[in-house]
């Protein structure tokens, strides 16, 4: 008998979606921080992150288009299972008539099976953006404007990448356990991190590294979460 298909690891549940949020996040920290660059360099920069990001969303909308045939695919396959348990049916009444026909029953068991972990699989890519995920990006909003509003009234608007940097960095640790991705932990860590980095800049007085640490720097290493996330997703349909 035939050996069921083994189901290939299940990629994170919006892994698309989200590296094309964080991936565009990342090219506009870019875009807003190497303002103050010479123009070699701002042109590098954006090069470079424009680059990154046409990668995030070519393997993005390819992982997508992988998806919805999977998910048609499944769709067949439990029109296809339901249309053998009517055949499976025929041939019970068969066998008590003395009419056995083991391959058949294997067979349909098979593909009832298949399908079963199909469908299965489909909704575990369920994208998971539900109240938690929102209350945790209004939060984050909330803290970004009255951060950044706070800094500028006291007069020290160059700060406010800083702190959106730290407040976009320390976000990524609940939807790290909202999202059960231990790597989300990595990147709130180095992004939060980038912005701590800028507050030192300030008060070590050379405040034209605070878009270097927590804006240029938190961009890439944006996209390259991003990155990370889409090559893995895609070598995994592969």
């Amino acid at each position: 008998m035939t050996q069921p298909r083994k189901s290939r690891p299940q990629p994170a549940a919006g892994a698309e979606v989200g590296s094309l949020i964080g991936g565009a996040f990342g090219l506009v920290f870019l875009i807003i921080n190497s303002a103050s660059f010479s123009t070699l360099g701002r042109i590098l920069v954006l090069v470079t992150g424009t680059a990154a990001f046409a990668v995030i969303v070519f393997f993005a909308i390819r992982s997508l288009s992988r998806m919805k045939r999977a998910e048609v695919s499944s769709a067949a396959s439990v029109e296809f299972a339901e249309s053998g348990e009517s055949v499976e049916s025929a041939e019970g009444q068969a066998e008590s008539a003395g009419h056995t026909e083991p391959v058949q029953h294997a067979a349909v068991a098979e593909s009832a099976q298949s399908a079963q972990g199909q469908v299965a699989a489909g909704s575990r890519r369920t994208v998971p953006f539900g109240r938690s995920y929102w209350i945790i990006v209004g939060i984050e909003a909330l803290a970004l404007f009255g951060g950044t509003r706070l800094l500028s009234g006291l007069g020290h608007p160059e700060l406010g990448v800083a702190w959106v940097a730290f407040v976009v960095g320390t976000h990524f640790y609940a939807l790290g356990h909202v999202f059960k991705l231990d790597r989300f932990h990595i990147l709130a860590t180095v992004v939060t991190l980038c912005g701590i980095a800028g507050f030192i800049a300030f008060f070590a007085s050379v405040p034209a590294f605070i878009p270097v640490f927590s804006g240029i720097i938190s961009g890439f290493v944006l996209l390259a979460f991003g990155l990370w996330a889409l090559v893995t997703v895609d070598g995994e349909r592969a």
